[in-house]
Formats: structure tokens, sequence, C-alpha cells
């Protein structure tokens, strides 16, 4: 058998009434020269099993449930509470590693046991299907783009199963995380599927702030302070339109994705004199286990797209004085350029056709700063 021929081989209903039974077999059990080998063909990782735990994957593989494999390795070498841990740590294990999942949901669960969300993002009309005993805090996050529609483009569905979060699209496994990073794998999924199906010719990382009838877009690497500095000027007389992507249609008007910016540790003590409750806020994990809260400013803009206005370069240096300078083609390009994305990831001759256009007709600045006041200051004076 074909290593691919062993993924999403589902493990048929065992004798026992119990639904939790039922996993999607993702990897492929071989012994080679007395040893055990675990192989997963969509990670091409490899990994070793004791003679128990391979008992115990044959077991799955026959769609006994786990009460049942319990009972069954019983029978060896271990008292039946002995066996019983074996079997939840070994589930636990290959859950968390991504070689067993839960089957997709079944679309007869009870109203009762799920909360239901209609959102509006780009173009695009996404439901998400939470587990009741999980739809708090997440669902806050997305309450901005809430829309009353019956259909939707793609359902997003989280089932709990044990301590992780299981997370199907359309039907379809997707990935698993525990339930404190819920909100923040169900933005990033959100986001790929715009960037898959949207429809504009090229999307900037930026932030997108409204000044007048203008946008003016914010860019940066890592710890430039971007989020930071977006959500203080939402404060200080600016519309807010986007956190971290802008699409750009074929004219070169932006529209931005207004998803609830996430704010690190690092940048809660200098947010709080521009939102007072920042501490009430739910506190979330990403993937990379770093803490964030979300918060949307009160002046939300969503909009039709707008002309870009201003496009500012952030450089964050704590030796250097406040300034603002203006930036030549090349550096413009080189700055909006970092972290672009098109259709289809090539970034064709229109795609750059509208980067050019946006350049042409904006301001663009080099904004170095090392006090977050200093910034909004300069911004402030710079879109009149």
């Amino acid at each position: 058998m074909m290593p691919h021929e062993a993924t999403d081989r589902t493990a048929a209903q065992g004798p026992a009434d119990d639904k939790s039974a039922r996993f999607v077999i993702q990897a492929r059990l071989v012994r080679i020269k007395e040893q055990n080998i675990l192989f997963s063909p969509s990670q091409r990782a490899i990994f070793a099993l004791n003679d128990t735990a391979a008992d115990i994957w044959r077991s799955l593989q026959e769609g006994l449930p786990p009460a049942a494999i319990s009972r069954k390795i019983a029978c060896g070498h271990f008292d039946t509470l002995e066996a019983s841990r074996h079997v939840e740590a070994a589930l636990k294990d290959w859950e968390h590693l991504g070689l067993i999942r839960p089957c997709a949901p079944s679309c007869c669960a009870s109203p009762d046991e799920h909360v239901s969300q209609m959102l509006a993002v780009a173009g695009r009309y996404i439901q998400i299907v939470y587990p009741a005993a999980h739809a708090f805090p997440a669902i806050t996050v997305f309450k901005h783009l809430e829309i009353r529609r019956e259909t939707a483009d793609i359902v997003l569905q989280p089932v709990e199963h044990g301590d992780r979060i299981h997370l199907f699209r359309n039907g379809d496994w997707v990935l698993s995380c525990p339930p404190d990073e819920l909100a923040t794998v169900l933005k990033g999924e959100l986001l790929n599927d715009i960037l898959k199906h949207g429809a504009y010719e090229l999307a900037l990382h930026t932030a997108a702030l409204l000044k007048g009838e203008r946008l003016a877009l914010l860019c940066g690497d890592p710890g430039a302070g971007k989020t930071t500095l977006t959500l203080a000027l939402a404060q200080a007389g600016f519309g807010f339109v986007a956190d971290d992507v802008t699409l750009l249609d074929s004219g070169g008007l932006g529209v931005g994705l207004p998803f609830a910016p996430a704010i690190k540790p690092g940048s809660w003590p200098l947010l709080t004199e521009y939102y007072p409750d920042l501490d009430m806020t739910p506190i979330f994990r990403r993937p990379d286990s770093k803490r964030v809260r979300y918060v949307l400013p009160k002046d939300f803009m969503p909009l039709s797209p707008s002309a870009v206005g201003w496009v500012f370069l952030l450089r964050r240096d704590r030796d250097s004085k406040p300034s603002l300078d203006p930036v030549d083609t090349i550096g413009a390009l080189r700055g909006l350029l970092n972290g672009a994305f098109a259709p289809g990831r090539e970034l064709g001759s229109t795609a750059f056709d509208v980067l050019t256009h946006v350049i042409g007709s904006a301001q663009v600045y080099c904004l170095t700063y090392s006090r977050l006041q200093d910034a909004v200051e300069l911004i402030r004076r710079a879109c009149p």
C-alpha cells in the first residue's frame, strides 16, 4: 500500500455507542526489524511505537472505541485502570501530533448545542458554527462583522474533542488547536479564504486608516509597532479601516480587512491611555503561544474603496530623534512589496501597475520614532 492510501482512512464505528470513538486515521503503521514505525504521509514524519502503543493503534484501525481498546490490552500485562490511562495518553498524543482526528461533525446535532455567527468580509460570506461551550469569548472578536443572511460561501465549524478544538471547513478537517487559540485560528482561516477567493489585484501587508476621504497606510517589519500605532491613531482623529491587510483593486483603490487588531503584552501598558478598558478584554493565545488581546476601535470605518493618500514606512529606533522623511520611488516600492500578495501568488504586470499607481499618487514617508506619542503627532501633521 502506498503512503497516500493510508491518509484519511476512517476507522469504523465500534460496537459501543461512543461517538467520540470515530477517528480518521492519518498515518500508517509498519513493523521493520522488530520496530513499530508510524509514518505520517502529510507531515513526512515517522514515530517509534512500543508494542503496547502499536496494539492500541491497530485496535483503533479496527474501529474499537477507547473503552473496548482498554479492555483488550488489559487482558495482557495491565489492569483495567492502567490500560485506560495508556489508551487515553496515546490518543491524546496522536491527536496533538495530527496522526488522528475526529470525523466530520454531524449536521443533525441539536441547535441548542451550537451558536451560529454569519460574517461578511471583503465580499465573502462566512458562517461560523461554534460549540456552545466555546462560543464565548471567541465570538466577540468578530461581532462587528456580523450580518443577517441565510446562505454563506463557506461554513467553519469548530468541534470540541477532548482538550482540543478541531476546525472543519465545509465538512473538511483543517487543523486542531487548544480552546484559547480558537479566535486566532479562526481569524487566520478567514484571512486565508479572502486571499484565496476574494476579488482584488494586490494585497498589501499594511494597516489602513481613514483621514478625510483618503487612506493612510502603515507598514513595517515585525516589531515596528504597526498595530500599536494604528490603535493610537484611531483614537486621535483617524477612522480605523484595517490593522494588517489592505486590498487594492485594479484602479488602485484600497479596502481594508477590518479584523480586530491583536495586541501583544508589550503594547498593553502603552495603549491603556487610549483604551482604559483594555485590562478587561479577554486574553487569547496565538499558535506560537504568545498572548494577545483583541481590541476594535470605536471609530470603525467599514467603507467603500478609497484612494491612498499617504504611505508611512515605520522605523522604530530608541536612539534616533523622531522624524518624518520623504521616501524615493525605489524605497517606496521595496516597502510596500514586503509581504505583498497577489492572487495566484505571482505578482503580475497588472498588480505591479496598481502598485506603481499608488506610489505615484500618494505621499510616501519614512517615520522614525521611539515614543508612541511622537509618531502619532508626526502622522497627524502629515495628514491634514
